[in-house]
């Protein structure tokens, strides 16, 4: 399996096309921004960068152009595309495109702050836009090396009514029509609902017909009660109570909330540990060797645990932009962000340096560094 996963690399099966270069853009209402310099072991890397602060409110969100740089108030329509790319609303972070807006902004991260060096993007496999999505946004751990994903082996806990499963991803890449391909998923599970229940392993087909066919096109979609796969497209999804796992390229939705209106709720069980999670140490693991860490949990596992549906999630919180083990939260150290303006035209490294005056509910004031780089995305 390791092979074929390193053969679906090379074939670049996880790639897609995002818009290049940087420029300037014009935008009023101009936030607190100083020169770019800047403390600690990582401060070369930052100096002739800007560093903007961004006062995040109570309640509601503050907006960013980063352009300008800029904190800003958008007049009329707030998912205008020519206003604002970042926008801040407790501890989350959104760009302006997918769910989140009417831009064709995304981004990609973490990568290592020392991308900073350069004025050219990062090479990256893929630019992602805000979406729905819920526990199982963290499953993978993403090698930018060879632009391969590997499950964490995470044991999640899926719950309709008063029935609940326990969930591990075992693998992302298997065979379709004899040649190796991405979003071929393989996944185990067994009802917990009484006592332990037998294990079963299903493959599903999230490849969504290929990175080149449309949005609409179905995808895998998973009922733990039957076992059985249907075929969905999205909008199919959101109509049927049926399901509660669907499958599409990278993304695992949850049938709760905006994610369908099944009324499903998940929970990552190890999600505390995903920060903290070398990246050697996810691609050694293996479905054999995590077999344990599944047949160890059980009903009791998730006493108190916060099952939840789908909601908008960006490419920030599925990189785990957070430091949760710190209280209140901070920013994960050392961590570099590729960002795609709402244009769609325009790139930026970001990263986030401290929080000001945070609390369990709010960063405060978000203190951040950014830079325009040029160059082509493949």
């Amino acid at each position: 399996m390791r092979n074929l996963v390193r053969l679906i690399a090379l074939v670049g099966l996880c790639g897609t096309a995002c818009g290049n270069g940087a420029g300037p853009g014009a935008v009023s209402d101009a936030g607190a921004l100083d020169g770019g310099s800047s403390t600690g072991p990582d401060a070369g890397l930052l100096d002739g960068t800007a560093e903007l602060r961004v006062p995040v409110p109570s309640t509601g969100r503050a907006y960013v152009n980063l352009a300008a740089p800029a904190v800003i108030t958008p007049s009329g329509d707030a998912g205008a595309p020519s206003r604002w790319d970042l926008a801040f609303e407790g501890y989350g972070v959104f760009t302006n495109g997918g769910a989140s807006g009417a831009g064709q902004g995304g981004a990609f991260g973490p990568l290592d702050l020392s991308t900073f060096a350069s004025d050219t993007a990062p090479a990256v496999p893929f630019i992602t836009a805000d979406a729905t999505g819920g526990a199982f946004v963290d499953w993978y751990a993403y090698d930018g090396t060879t632009h391969v994903l590997y499950s964490r082996f995470h044991v999640y806990g899926v719950k309709r009514g008063a029935r609940l499963w326990k969930v591990q991803v075992l693998s992302y890449y298997g065979l379709q029509d004899n040649a190796p391909t991405s979003a071929i998923f393989r996944v185990r599970y067994a009802e917990l609902t009484s006592g332990v229940g037998e294990t079963q392993t299903v493959t599903v087909d999230g490849t969504a017909g290929g990175l080149s066919s449309p949005a609409s096109a179905p995808s895998g979609c998973l009922s733990l009660a039957t076992g059985q796969v249907s075929m969905l497209t999205d909008a199919d999804a959101q109509s049927q109570t049926t399901w509660d796992l669907c499958f599409r390229r990278d993304a695992i939705s949850v049938n709760g909330e905006a994610g369908g209106p099944g009324e499903v709720g998940a929970v990552d069980l190890q999600a505390a540990q995903t920060a903290g999670e070398p990246l050697a140490a996810v691609e050694a693991e293996t479905a054999d060797g995590e077999q344990p860490r599944f047949d160890g949990v059980d009903a009791a596992s998730f006493a108190g645990a916060v099952f939840r549906g789908d909601h908008v999630v960006s490419a920030f919180e599925s990189g785990g932009w957070l430091d949760a083990a710190q209280s209140p939260p901070a920013p994960a150290p050392g961590q570099a962000w590729l960002v795609v303006d709402a244009s769609g035209q325009h790139t930026f490294l970001v990263t986030f340096s401290t929080f000001q005056n945070a609390t369990t509910s709010s960063p405060g004031t978000v203190v951040m560094h950014l830079k325009p780089v040029s160059g082509s995305l493949p």
